[in-house]
């Protein structure tokens, strides 16, 4: 029973350093079932190139410059996300290192019928500088908020990036024609104005949370090369 306790208190330690050492350095570890691994033909200096294959499905976290990011539900704005950590495999390789930028764009989406916003990567870019196409997509967002002309226009955008479609709608229906505060994102539309000019008392914008709604996943095989880490 003495060895039993020891045991389990051993095992107890165990898992608190893990714990800690995970909210110190915290990575993202891929299952072998995510990971498909390849040896190449031998470069120019004798290195042979080692290349994995991670499968449609994986989820990537992502971080973004911004609390929000604030579209109408007709527009398609430019976005760079951030991989904020290194994704590993659980032989402990770097498939994907800390500080990669995934580029894509939020657009609209459908989810049961209600009207979203879906960030939809095409291209990640190494620390390294080289860059490479990729097939991934966040789960759809269809929260929103409610634009009245009461809104304060400083409280929704502090700390927020926002397409030209939101912004027009928040400056038309608030009466604030000059909106400064965030960020102005490229590629932004002012494409619901219309029906917005027929009833000027509110509308909705959707508001996506950077911290909790772009975990993307990989929707096809994403092959990368050990020896360019």
């Amino acid at each position: 029973m003495k060895s039993l306790r020891r045991w389990k208190s051993g095992a107890a330690a165990m898992m608190a350093m893990a714990i800690t050492t995970g909210t110190v350095a915290p990575i993202f570890i891929l299952s072998p079932a995510n990971a498909q691994y390849r040896i190449g033909q031998p470069r120019n200096g004798g290195n042979y190139n080692r290349d994995i294959t991670i499968s449609s499905g994986a989820r990537i976290p992502t971080t973004y410059e911004k609390d929000k990011i604030i579209v109408s539900k007709d527009e398609t704005v430019d976005i760079t996300l951030t991989v904020p950590n290194n994704i590993t495999d659980s032989r402990g390789n770097v498939l994907i290192p800390r500080d990669s930028k995934i580029r894509g764009k939020v657009q609209p989406a459908n989810r049961n019928s209600q009207k979203g916003a879906q960030f939809v990567a095409r291209e990640i870019e190494f620390p390294n500088g080289r860059k490479q196409q990729i097939y991934a997509e966040s789960n759809i967002v269809t929260s929103t908020e409610k634009i009245t002309k009461s809104s304060n226009t400083g409280q929704i955008l502090t700390d927020a990036a926002y397409g030209a479609g939101a912004g027009a709608i928040i400056g038309l229906i608030t009466g604030n024609r000059k909106i400064e505060i965030g960020e102005l994102l490229a590629g932004g539309g002012a494409g619901a104005l219309a029906s917005i000019l027929l009833r000027r008392n509110n509308a909705e914008v959707i508001s996506i949370d950077t911290q909790r709604d772009l975990t993307l996943r990989l929707t096809g095989p994403l092959t990368v090369s050990l020896n360019n880490r």
